[in-house]
């Protein structure tokens, strides 16, 4: 009788931990998630802001490390720029994401050669990037509910493309 309940107790106890992970990490439309125009700041909940824009030397992204600190220096996360292209920045607790759309064209308004997916954790002094050909933006970007995973989307020919960023892995296609 007690081996039954010691098998049982344990089968819930890895069911609900199977069904929180798989709740906490699905991406949702976060209600508090921000995103703001292009070449803009964005400011997290604990008051910390962070900008992200092309100039003609690349993409970079400055952020400060305390709410009304001093900004860092300008961290490049995408070596080729155009001062005309823009980057936009989504937030959801401490997880920042960027998406930007590079082209040697941007000021005739032609569609994107390459697309940045950026995210950055935490203290926002690292920064994973993923570039991707063949789609002009990234559409959407949706966040887990515990911030450790980020999902880019964009509607495609033949479906969906979808890009996801995990905290403890990175990027995956």
């Amino acid at each position: 009788m007690r081996r039954s309940r010691v098998v049982a107790t344990g089968a819930l106890a890895m069911a609900l931990a199977g069904v929180w992970t798989v709740c906490a990490e699905w991406p949702g439309q976060t209600s508090t998630a921000e995103r703001i125009g292009w070449n803009g700041v964005i400011e997290l909940e604990d008051g910390r802001r962070v900008s992200a824009r092309f100039t003609d030397e690349g993409l970079y992204e400055r952020h400060q490390r305390t709410k009304g600190g001093p900004w860092s220096a300008p961290k490049l996360l995408y070596p080729h720029g155009d001062s005309d292209c823009g980057a936009e920045l989504s937030a959801y607790g401490d997880t920042v994401a960027l998406v930007a759309g590079y082209s040697s064209g941007c000021h005739a308004g032609e569609p994107a050669e390459v697309v940045i997916a950026g995210v950055s954790s935490g203290d926002l002094d690292e920064w994973e990037t993923d570039t991707t050909e063949g789609i002009d933006a990234w559409r959407t970007t949706r966040f887990s509910l515990t911030g450790y995973r980020v999902v880019f989307r964009s509607p495609g020919d033949a479906g969906t493309d979808e890009l996801s960023w995990r905290q403890s892995i990175g990027f995956t296609g």
